[in-house]
């Protein structure tokens, strides 16, 4: 069982040049399209055409809140509402939900870090296509929310630094701290953020990855604990934090859920994170719809969408 992360984070700004030779590469699954409801449409941003795959449950309130999911890198916009069934969800629970295309299959994550060649304006789209799809659909824009996978969690990092006045909170599985994350993110504000990691994730190592160079150790990746202690302390929260274990279910052998939360967040704001022990990089809950390479182990003892979206429901809207 993992212990409680440290309170301090303890990552630098990261050497992007050598990080950008070993960032996570992977993602949704290269899903059929068939059997999804809602529509491809696209919109321009900045002079270029953008797709997204958009679902409106039929009878949709007025007012309901917008949940945006991103696939991760080489992971497309059906193949991830594929992967994480948030079509099902929303018409359940009432809520739109869009999946935006990534430009090359990616999401912009390290826009101006040192050493990356990305060009695509994701920070700007992102919210962008939130205000076009609100306006368009009469929804919440006090209550929109954004998950990530791998590739598309570290984006939903990076929109946690640059865009809260559009999002009401954050979530990434199979994620965790960036190339120069502290310095794009500067200042810390209240913040609501979900993290869910597998121990056995071999895609973004649970430990993060160090390496060895001319200069000493290099932090390539930050751990999950230094990374979910880093988003504590950016949001303001207390230096408690309370733990439990999912009961396990008996169909998933060789994997356990535990769940840190830490207390004292600001105007009722919720830091957590979710651990999959013995886990690989997946969305948990969802087995069968990644490469096996890069899935490993699928815990069933609870499902990664209908917890995201339990999360987010129970933060506070934006003001």
């Amino acid at each position: 069982m993992p212990v409680p992360f440290p309170r301090k984070p303890a990552f630098r700004p990261l050497a992007a040049i050598l990080a950008a030779s070993c960032l996570a590469v992977l993602a949704s699954a290269s899903a059929q399209e068939a059997g999804l409801a809602g529509e491809v449409r696209t919109t321009e941003f900045g002079g270029v055409t953008r797709e997204y795959y958009l679902y409106l449950p039929p009878d949709l309130p007025e007012g309901a809140p917008l949940l945006v999911v991103l696939h991760g890198r080489g992971g497309t916009m059906q193949g991830m509402a594929r992967l994480t069934g948030f079509d099902d969800l929303a018409a359940e629970r009432g809520f739109a939900v869009v999946y935006p295309q990534g430009i090359e299959n990616q999401w912009n994550y390290v826009e101006g870090i040192e050493g990356f060649d990305v060009e695509s304006d994701d920070i700007g789209f992102l919210p962008a296509l939130v205000d076009e799809l609100v306006t368009a659909h009469g929804l919440d824009a006090t209550r929109v929310y954004v998950a990530g996978f791998s590739n598309g969690g570290y984006m939903a990092e990076r929109l946690a630094c640059e865009a809260r006045d559009t999002f009401a909170a954050f979530a990434t599985v199979g994620a965790a701290g960036f190339a120069d994350m502290p310095r794009v993110c500067g200042a810390g504000a209240p913040v609501s953020l979900l993290m869910m990691h597998g121990t056995a994730d071999e895609v973004v190592p649970y430990g993060g990855m160090v390496f060895d160079t001319p200069n000493g150790r290099v932090t390539l990746l930050a751990s999950v604990q230094q990374t979910i202690s880093y988003w504590a302390a950016y949001a303001g929260c207390g230096t408690d934090v309370t733990s439990r274990s999912v009961p396990p279910t008996g169909r998933s052998p060789g994997t356990q859920v535990h769940v840190f939360s830490v207390r004292g967040c600001p105007d009722g704001h919720e830091v957590e994170l979710v651990v999959v022990q013995g886990g690989g990089h997946v969305w948990p809950g969802h087995p069968g719809d990644l490469p096996p390479e890069a899935a490993a182990r699928v815990n069933r003892d609870i499902d990664a969408s209908e917890y995201i979206w339990e999360f987010f429901a129970r933060q506070p809207a934006l003001e």
